[in-house]
Order: C-alpha cells, then sequence, then structure tokens
C-alpha cells in the first residue's frame, strides 16, 4: 500500500521511553501519589525527547543543567515548576543508580536549581501612560469609577505596585495627603514596607478615599477600593480587565490594549526611572526588591551587560 503523497516522514529515531516507563512503575511500587507520579513521568519524558537520540544514562551533569536553565529562562518556568523538574531528574537518576546500575553517585545528585535569565518586561512609552491617565482625570469629575481607577493605577504606576498590593490596600495603611501620602504595603508573600508618594498620585488617591463609597458588605469596609457601582472590594482580575479597556478608550494602540496589564504599569515606571540614568541599588529600592539581577533589567542593554558580569 503507497503512503500518500503528503504524510510525514517516519522520523530516524524513535525516543526510548522505557527507562521512564520502568521508574514510573518504581515509584508506584513505592507508595508515591499517582498525581506525582504522572508528573515526573511527563518532566521525564520530555527530557528524553529533548536529547533522543543520546539514551539519558548517557548525559552528563552540564546537559542536564542546560537542559533545565534553557526551559525556565524561555519557557518562564515558575520557582515551584522549576523545582519540581529538578526533583523529578534526582529521582530518576537515584533510580538508574540503584536499581539500573548506573555509576554513584549519577550526574544529577549535586545540581542546584538554575536561576533563569530575566525576561525583558512590557513596558509601553510615556506618552501612553500619560494618555492613559489623561483620560481619566478628564472623566473622574463626574464618574466615580474614573476617579477609583485614577488612584489604583496611579499607585500602581508612580508607586510601582503590584496589583495585588494596590487591591490590598486598606484605609488604616494610609497616612497624611493630599500633598504626600505613606503608605504601609503588605506583598504577596506577607511582607511588610513602606512607601511615599507625593504630587499627582498623592492628589489621586486622597480625592478616592474623599468620595469612596460606603461598602456594601461589612468584610469590605477596611479596604480603600470600593467599587463605586457594586459598592463592593474590586478584585484583582476586575482590575486587569478595566485597564485594556482603559488603553483603547485612551486612544493606545491595538497591540498595546491587548498586552497591557497592571504589572505593565509597574515595568513600565522602573524602565522609566532607568532612562533618568538611575543606578541598580535606586531601582532596587524604588521597586522594593530584593535581587539586583531583576532591578537590573530596566538598565539599557550594555549597562544591564556590565551588571549582570560584576
Amino acid at each position: 500500500m503507497t503512503a500518500p503523497a503528503d504524510a510525514l516522514p517516519e522520523p530516524e529515531f524513535q525516543p526510548d521511553y522505557d527507562p521512564v516507563h520502568r521508574f514510573s512503575a518504581w515509584l508506584e511500587r513505592n507508595g508515591k501519589a499517582q498525581a506525582t507520579v504522572d508528573a515526573y513521568h511527563a518532566d521525564l519524558a520530555d527530557l528524553v525527547r529533548a536529547y533522543a537520540p543520546r539514551p539519558v544514562a548517557e548525559l552528563l551533569s552540564a546537559d542536564l543543567m542546560e537542559y533545565l536553565r534553557a526551559r525556565a529562562t524561555f519557557e518562564g518556568w515558575s520557582v515551584p515548576t522549576v523545582r519540581r523538574h529538578l526533583q523529578a531528574i534526582k529521582a530518576f537518576y537515584r533510580h538508574l543508580v540503584i536499581e539500573e546500575e548506573l555509576r554513584a553517585p549519577g550526574p544529577a545528585e549535586l545540581l542546584t536549581e538554575p536561576v533563569p535569565e530575566p525576561r525583558a518586561p512590557h513596558v509601553i512609552a510615556r506618552a501612553d501612560v500619560s494618555a492613559i491617565f489623561s483620560y481619566l482625570e478628564s472623566r473622574a469629575p463626574h464618574d466615580a469609577a474614573a476617579r477609583m481607577d485614577l488612584a489604583l493605577y496611579g499607585i500602581a504606576y508612580h508607586g510601582a505596585l503590584l496589583i495585588s498590593e494596590a487591591i490590598g490596600l486598606t484605609l488604616d495603611a494610609v497616612r497624611g495627603g493630599p500633598a504626600v501620602v505613606k503608605l504601609e504595603v503588605v506583598g504577596r508573600r506577607g511582607e511588610e514596607s513602606q512607601l511615599t508618594l507625593d504630587g499627582d498620585a498623592a492628589a489621586w488617591l486622597g480625592a478616592w478615599i474623599a468620595s469612596r463609597p460606603a461598602p456594601l458588605r461589612a468584610a469590605h469596609k477596611p479596604f480603600v477600593f470600593i467599587h463605586p457601582r457594586t459598592r463592593l472590594h474590586t478584585s484583582r482580575q476586575r482590575a486587569w480587565d478595566r485597564l485594556k479597556r482603559l488603553a483603547r478608550a485612551a486612544g493606545l494602540s491595538d497591540e498595546v490594549a491587548e498586552r497591557i496589564t497592571p504589572h505593565t504599569l509597574r515595568h513600565s515606571y522602573a524602565a522609566h526611572l532607568a532612562e533618568r540614568a538611575l543606578d541598580v541599588s535606586a531601582l532596587r529600592a524604588a521597586l522594593r526588591q530584593r535581587s539586583p539581577r531583576h532591578a537590573s533589567k530596566y538598565l539599557p542593554r550594555a549597562e544591564h551587560d556590565a551588571s549582570a558580569s560584576a
């Protein structure tokens, strides 16, 4: 029987998944949860495919580290995802040492978690940021929702806040105003920091708090951002959705409006600070970041390379 003309050619080799199947069976015999077995099996099948036709028993520590670092960087893995893949690979090679006579200690035993290079942040131009705030300012006198958004996105940009930090802001964490406002910010991991805002951001936040509606539910009373229509604590997801609509209404391009998120405002603030020749330590302080690696990604390329090699 003749194959159709558009049939795909057979690959020159087939990945050898047998060691992975034996490893999964070994995990099951040792009482591992089925979810763990399935996750490890999928992770190791990816490794086999990446290096086929080389047998996984012949891979070196450098091969495994290169594989983890490349995937973590280009796929944007979170720390837990990196850790799970590393644990899967270590367990797999321990199995090969114990059960299949691979020479101890195996190539994975001394591996550490790879640290991916920071990905280029999504940044918008100063003119785009100004367009969003100008649009909201034009509506704020007669639109309570615009006043709320002006305050919310104002502190997200001028304070470089994560949207979860901005949404979670409580009334008792705000001091001062209208010229200068001090905020006590609780991060997503529960860490606390203090932030001082002045200028437009302070005025916008003060104007919103002065007109903030009484919340409908008692549990929402502590929070700064109560939506004026629903009178409920506004959510992170709604803040994302509203910003995209605002970007379009303010005349930003379709491409920018499609990609923009509240985190874009934080990235853009950092990039705009870096344009003023601030150094890494100043950026770290503005962004409340511990690692200089992440702050350095906002610097011009040549400075970033110099900072990374220091």
